[in-house]
């Protein structure tokens, strides 16, 4: 890559790892001087930066001027977690008739081992609009895994009976378990955004 783009590679990178690790509180001001300052940058590439992961759905123009944190509610996260299980159901439709599945990556476990299934599957159709799709909402909703690993207190059992279907299960199997893990999450999409805002302790009532 050419040297005069390395200032905005830089800005990029380290800002969606910021906004994907939820650094930023939602609907908060990101002030370009100040990612600028902390980056030792000029404005220039932090703003091009912002401007690109709006594209990405991990930045949205403020009314008047500046960038803001994706602002979250229950019914768009709810829309998002439908979002994703209609991608990974269609997935499973048009990869129907492989002869084996794509191979895990070797060492993932728990949430990340679901996320990893979930990439898999989606990239196996080798259906470009569905997969940029899918990773779009996907990086959305992974910027809520902290605080849905607080509202599920089984999350870590959850992810490994998932993962374990794809092994020993069918495909139908496989789907319905998916599915079930959407619907689970949609359900409680209002309790995983008030402890996206607050942050703290688990609540209670998560199904």
């Amino acid at each position: 890559m050419p040297r005069a783009r390395d200032p905005f590679r830089l800005a990029l990178e380290n800002i969606r790892d910021r906004a994907m690790r939820g650094v930023y509180a939602p609907g908060g001001s990101v002030v370009i001087i100040e990612e600028a300052r902390r980056l030792g940058l000029s404005t220039t590439p932090v703003r091009e930066a912002l401007a690109w992961l709006c594209g990405e759905g991990l930045m949205e123009r403020a009314p008047r001027a500046g960038y803001l944190a994706p602002r979250l509610d229950a019914a768009l996260l709810r829309d998002r977690f439908w979002v994703r299980l209609r991608c990974l159901a269609t997935s499973l439709d048009l990869t129907a008739d492989l002869a084996s599945p794509p191979a895990a990556t070797p060492g993932a476990a728990g949430e990340t081992a679901v996320r990893d299934l979930f990439d898999r599957l989606v990239r196996a159709t080798g259906n470009r609009a569905l997969v940029e799709t899918f990773q779009r909402v996907d990086a959305q909703l992974r910027l809520l895994g902290d605080a849905e690993a607080r509202v599920f207190a089984d999350a870590v059992e959850e992810a490994r009976a998932l993962v374990r279907i794809e092994t020993v299960g069918s495909r139908t199997q496989l789907l319905t378990a998916i599915d079930a893990y959407h619907r689970r999450r949609m359900e409680n999409a209002a309790v995983i955004v008030l402890e996206v805002e607050r942050g703290g302790p688990l609540p209670t009532g998560a199904g």
